[in-house]
């Protein structure tokens, strides 16, 4: 395999990777905004900081408290396993 070859697969694998870490839902409400925008009424609860997982968690228990209406996860840094977690009031 020469190196052209090479640097175009490792580009395709790395393309193909961070395509399939973009939340969906999040990826198609800001195709419009700026990188880190909520969309319209949601906030970034700033006491959050965890991963996928614990985000989900967090986000149902406000719901449930009635602290917020809804939320949404955010994967801010590709590769990484820390999400920002968006709520609506």
């Amino acid at each position: 395999m020469t190196r052209p070859m090479r640097r175009a697969l490792h580009g395709a694998v790395l393309a193909a990777a961070l395509a399939a870490t973009a939340p969906q839902a999040f990826a198609a409400t800001t195709s419009r905004q700026p990188l880190g925008t909520p969309p319209a009424g949601y906030v970034r609860d700033q006491s959050f900081h965890g991963t996928a997982a614990a985000c989900q968690t967090a986000g149902r228990a406000g719901i449930t408290q009635n602290t917020w209406t809804a939320y949404l996860c955010y994967q801010a840094l590709p590769l990484t396993p820390f999400q920002e977690l968006y709520v609506k009031k």
